[in-house]
Order: C-alpha cells, then structure tokens, then sequence
C-alpha cells in the first residue's frame, strides 16, 4: 500500500507520524511530501498507485486550496489532521470527504489504527481477485478462508 504523507509546515508533527507509521506498519510505503507543488505534480503522475493521502492542514486557506485539488484525489483515502477543533475548520475539512479526521494535538494512534484497517481490507480484496482462477465464475468464488 502506498501512502501520501503531506505535511506542509508541519514537517516536525510529519517526522512523528512517520516513524510511528514506520515502526507499527512497516508494510506501507509512505512518500513525504511537505509543498502544494510537489503534491500535485504527484498525483498528477499516471497510475501513482496511491491509496491513502495524510494532509496536515495549517489554516483554513490550506483547505481551500485542497479542495481545488479534489478532483485529483479520487479513488484516494483521505485522512485529514486539524489543527483546532472549529465548527469552522470541521465544516470546511468535511468538504474533502476524508475518511478520518485527527487533530495536531492526538497521539497519531487512531491514525494508524485507521491505516491498518485500511491495509487488511486491500489485502482481502488482492486476495479475492488474485483467487480467481481460469474459467471460474465470480458468483461462486469463496474466500481462501472458507
């Protein structure tokens, strides 16, 4: 799996998050990305093969310009890392469609909570579609489980 991680100002809170994700998920493949520009010539890449993006938000004019970029992240999971707990930074943030929300303040715990969730359902669906065989049909396809 691979992930995006964008950290834009926040390159100490990013360096955290990494190694933790680096110490508990060793499996992900994680791309460090701290400018607007450098995030965007990568999603712009053909089949980046992305499936996760991490944005740690400064302000809410970082959200805005996020949204303009909305359309490049389709098919990506979106986890988004506040720094406050406004009505204001929610409502915007939500706009992105993220799948998690965390704050600076958090201990990135249920951020790798969630990217482990991530993780094991991909490896269940590689495993579906890797298990079928020449001539089989999808209606009768079983998991390797049962």
């Amino acid at each position: 799996m691979k992930l995006i991680l964008y950290t834009g100002e926040r390159k100490a809170l990013g360096q955290n998050l990494e190694k933790l994700i680096q110490e508990q998920l060793p499996q992900i493949q994680i791309e460090a990305i701290d400018s607007a520009q450098g995030l965007s010539r990568l999603l712009c890449r053909p089949l980046n093969r992305i499936s996760v993006i991490i944005i740690f938000v400064n302000c809410e004019e970082d959200l805005r310009g996020f949204l303009t970029l909305e359309p490049l992240l389709d098919n990506i999971r979106r986890i988004l890392v506040l720094p406050e707990r406004t009505t204001a930074m929610m409502a915007m943030g939500l706009q992105l469609n993220p799948s998690f929300i965390s704050y600076w303040d958090s201990e990135f715990l249920d951020i790798i909570s969630v990217l482990e969730k991530i993780y094991h359902r991909q490896e269940e669906i590689g495993q579906w579609h890797g298990g079928i065989e020449k001539g089989q049909d999808r209606k009768t396809l079983k998991f390797k489980d049962e």
